[in-house]
């Protein structure tokens, strides 16, 4: 058959997926290939799918990437010439085009005009791997809408360099203190992806309250946790042409798309409105425009602040001191689950506005509204039955007066009512950057099994006169293994915790070239617990197993000050050098132990509990930590 009839036959058969999916039948297979998958969950719906089946773009729906991307690895020309659809598929071309006597990398790719909150994202496609220089991605991430800015969080389901086989999932956040770029990465992992054998890739995310977990053809390969990192942003499916070398002889070519589908469920007593607590914007972010919201006010009448807040730290404010004002700040969502809905908030008033109201519309029934009355301590007002049947709504408030008056707003709530009889929890304090700097796999241990796969930590992370790193293992071996590092080629700062074949610890200080090992024998036993406290404090390294300090050294003239060098957990061998300044030695060096004499391995076993701090923890808390 030839590939045109295989490809035709094909869309056949994810056409009858597709009727039998939504028939309630389970999943379909060809040749032992999954072609979708079923969400993880019975309770989601399906709310938004584009199968890319007619003659052009939906243009309600999708917007082109047209910018350049340039700086660091990347020099790539994103093109709306080079996005198109046909033979049911979403196809990105990537190519050498002259514009204007040069030569460019192009590419391109489709941003949704909807944006999604939580729920299950899934894309089944074909990236180009033909030749290197490609970075084809289906992610989500905010917009580029003038009006509201929105850009919270990005989620990489994938992210591929063409001819390699890793695929990078992730999660950042891009809302932080002004001491930090960003906050540290809370997740990326780089996994070994599983394509079909004609090249296709089914890939999907799960975006929860408690976080996201990441599935490669069915099956979940990675997980973030983070609670309470709330957004509705938009999808992105993209290759990007130029990055890195790029193999120009093996162009023109492209990556396919053949189908974007969103499904979402109800959380029962989960906000499900982003930044309803106000403290999105941080200090980095225009105090006038409230990550989220849309704003329509007198200038400078509608603001976020510090100090006073009902809930953490920020709060929106509405009024003037100079003159009569007028101010609405509202957010819309869409694609969210029909049914009742409660809107509640804490405010403080004034009083005397010609109007102060919070209110709701555009949900499919009538608009509603409260009036927000003078008070002085923060107050609680709500709309207790919204009954969406639109799967979208409108939310906001809106107030009118004279210099003087003023009104303030906290902690806003959009969410479907919990059982009868049981109570809405407590909320957590709002932390970006917390202490630890950096935790991985609270809730449940990451399995490695000695591939490719390791996770990847900033250069912030593990950094300064003093850092201490923790973690939980059950090693599946005994073996020459780096369960985590942060170290670079050369210089005198970085640092690794190593293990030995025979049971043993090698806590570095320093950098491949110049550094100082500390060894503790006797750590660990394969198949078994074990629970691992390193700490450096400007000279002096101490190792904990199991709470119990087993060794001190003084006077070591290496450091961790190293900001060169991002870290990983995992396979951080020198087999593998995604980030090539990030990995562990294995050539003979007859004056140091006898690890750098031997080959090092992947790690293979269970990690859980990592915490990282910039700062040499108590032994009182490495027992809390070990409890």
């Amino acid at each position: 058959m030839r590939s045109g009839e295989n490809e035709k036959m094909r869309k056949k058969i994810l056409d009858l997926q597709k009727y039998l999916r939504l028939s309630g039948f389970l999943v379909v297979l060809l040749s032992g290939d999954v072609l979708f998958a079923q969400p993880p969950s019975k309770d989601y719906q399906l709310l938004f799918e584009d199968n890319f089946d007619g003659r052009s773009i939906r243009e309600n729906d999708w917007s082109y990437r047209m910018d350049r991307r340039q700086g660091g690895s990347f020099n790539a020309l994103n093109r709306k010439e080079n996005v198109y659809v046909s033979g049911g598929f979403l196809h990105v071309s990537v190519r050498q085009d002259t514009i204007n006597g040069i030569q460019e990398n192009t590419g391109g790719g489709l941003i949704s005009k909807h944006q999604f909150g939580y729920g299950y994202y899934e894309c089944l496609s074909k990236p180009f791997m033909a030749g290197t220089g490609v970075h084809s991605a289906f992610w989500q991430a905010g917009g580029a809408d003038p009006e509201v800015y929105n850009r919270i969080f990005e989620i990489d389901s994938y992210e591929i360099d063409s001819k390699t086989f890793l695929g990078d999932n992730n999660l950042y956040v891009h809302i932080s203190p002004k001491q930090y770029t960003e906050v540290p990465w809370p997740h990326r992992a780089k996994v070994p992806m599983s394509y079909r054998e004609d090249g296709w890739l089914l890939d999907a995310f799960e975006y929860t309250p408690d976080g996201v977990i990441f599935y490669d053809n069915g099956k979940v390969v990675a997980k973030a946790e983070w609670k309470e990192l709330t957004a509705a942003q938009k999808v992105w499916l993209t290759a990007l042409n130029g990055f890195g070398k790029v193999e120009k002889e093996k162009q023109p070519g492209e990556s396919l798309f053949d189908y974007f589908r969103y499904y979402a469920k109800d959380y029962p007593g989960v906000n499900i409105l982003p930044n309803g607590n106000f403290e999105y914007n941080q200090d980095k972010t225009d105090s006038l425009k409230p990550v989220a919201w849309r704003q329509s006010s007198t200038d400078g009448a509608s603001w976020i602040s510090a100090g006073k807040a009902y809930r953490d730290k920020y709060q929106l404010n509405q009024g003037s001191k100079l003159g009569a004002y007028s101010a609405s700040t509202s957010q819309k969502l869409e694609y969210i689950m029909n049914g009742h809905y409660r809107l509640s908030a804490r405010v403080r008033c004034s009083g005397g506005q010609n109007s102060a109201v919070m209110f709701v519309n555009d949900f499919g029934g009538k608009d509603q509204d409260v009036k927000i009355s003078k008070s002085d301590k923060w107050t609680e007002i709500s709309i207790p039955d919204i009954l969406v049947s639109n799967n979208k709504v409108n939310v906001g408030f809106r107030s009118e007066g004279e210099a003087g008056q003023w009104l303030e707003i906290d902690d806003v709530q959009l969410y479907k009512p919990l059982p009868k009889g049981l109570k809405m929890p407590k909320a957590e304090p709002f932390v970006l950057v917390g202490d630890p700097i950096w935790h991985l796999a609270k809730s449940e241990p990451i399995h490695f099994s000695g591939d490719q796969k390791f996770y990847f930590f900033d250069r912030n992370v593990g950094l300064g006169d003093a850092i201490s790193v923790s973690f939980s293992m059950n090693a599946d071996t005994l073996a020459n293994m780096t369960p985590i590092a942060r170290i670079p080629e050369k210089g005198n700062s970085g640092w690794a915790l190593q293990l030995t074949k025979d049971g043993g610890l090698i806590f570095r200080i320093g950098s491949k070239e110049n550094h100082h090992d500390v060894l503790v024998s006797e750590v660990y036993q394969p198949h078994k617990d074990c629970f691992i406290t390193c700490i450096f404090d400007r000279g002096t390294a101490q190792v904990f197993v199991s709470g119990k300090r087993l060794k001190i050294e003084n006077g070591i003239r290496q450091e961790t000050k190293d900001v060169s060098t991002a870290g990983r957990l995992g396979d951080v061998g020198e087999q593998l050098q995604v980030i090539a300044d990030v990995f562990i030695p294995t050539k003979n060096d007859a004056s140091k132990d006898n690890l750098q004499q031997k080959t090092i391995t992947r790690y293979k076993g269970n990690l859980q509990h990592i915490r990282v701090f910039n700062r040499a923890v108590t032994s009182d808390e490495i027992l809390k930590f070990k409890n």
